[in-house]
């Protein structure tokens, strides 16, 4: 074996055992991960019976110019940091004035000083392409009287069917109405409950009668109903509570204050005894006088 094929075969293994600590020394290297300047987020609310989720990053403010400074007036903002800022719906909603199909959008915005211009569009990812847009929603920004650290999006006035979602950074915030068609589709199921001829349970008529006492319907049918579930849970203190509102709402205070002592009776009788429920009745009672 000639000196110089061993001096090759040993470089060859020199590399080896190189290449081999180096391995060695990745492999033992801890992995760590390291806390992001802005955080990430997911805001999940549901209105009425559609579920609604927001994924961004929330930035600091960190004695920064916000508006006009670091977000600059009249151009295109990701509403957020790191990655576009993603809002889904799992059923078609009106944000703004405009109708917007259920599905996945990003959220981009163009701030203004008196007007903001809020943006759904198509494309999940950075950079922002004006192609892409789904609808434009003006906005009215307002001041806050209290600094808002980090850039925060949620959600406000929850009612049946709509809510305000807001952006809100340094002392501004930009409400965004959203509605949903939740209550029409409450109302044709109930429709489609009644007219189906099957037999219907207390919890049916009760959960009936205070939706249509909640958004103000029909309250003579309401009554109906809430009669019904009464008949079919006869010892439902709360079922008698809803009859006393919806009796006080129709004028007919007679009934309305015997549906609340009822109430307040079967209350009085348990060990467990209801005190918020019961000083509702009283005072409902007394509202009548």
């Amino acid at each position: 074996m000639s000196s110089i094929f061993v001096r090759e075969i040993a470089g060859v293994l020199a590399s080896i055992v190189l290449i081999s600590g180096v391995a060695r020394a990745q492999e033992q290297q801890p992995t760590i991960q390291f806390p992001q300047a802005s955080q990430h987020a997911v805001v999940k609310q549901r209105v009425g019976l559609t579920d609604i989720e927001v994924d961004y990053s929330r930035p600091n403010k960190n004695k920064r110019e916000i508006f006009g400074g670091l977000v600059s007036w009249d151009k295109v903002w990701r509403t957020g940091a790191n990655a576009a800022t993603k809002i889904r719906f799992s059923d078609g909603v009106t944000i703004g004035d405009k109708q917007v199909a259920a599905g996945q959008y990003a959220v981009f915005a163009i701030p203004k000083q008196n007007e903001w211009t809020i943006i759904l569009s198509k494309n999940l990812e950075l950079p922002y392409k004006p192609d892409s847009d789904v609808t434009r929603i003006s906005a009215t920004p307002m001041n806050l009287a209290e600094e808002v650290e980090t850039f925060t999006t949620g959600f406000n006035d929850l009612r049946a069917d709509n809510a305000t979602m807001f952006l809100a950074w340094d002392r501004t915030v930009v409400p965004v109405k959203l509605k949903t068609n939740d209550l029409a589709k409450v109302s044709q199921q109930i429709d489609a409950a009644i007219k189906s001829g099957k037999e219907l349970d207390a919890n049916f008529y009760n959960n009936a009668a205070g939706f249509y006492l909640d958004q103000n319907k029909d309250l003579k049918l309401a009554a109906q109903w809430i009669d019904k579930a009464i008949a079919k849970n006869p010892d439902a203190y709360f079922m008698y509570s809803r009859k006393a509102q919806i009796q006080a709402k129709l004028g007919n205070k007679g009934e309305a204050i015997g549906a609340a002592e009822k109430s307040n009776q079967i209350l009085e009788s348990r060990p467990d005894r209801d005190e918020s429920a019961i000083r509702n009745n009283r005072l409902l009672i007394e509202s009548l006088h």
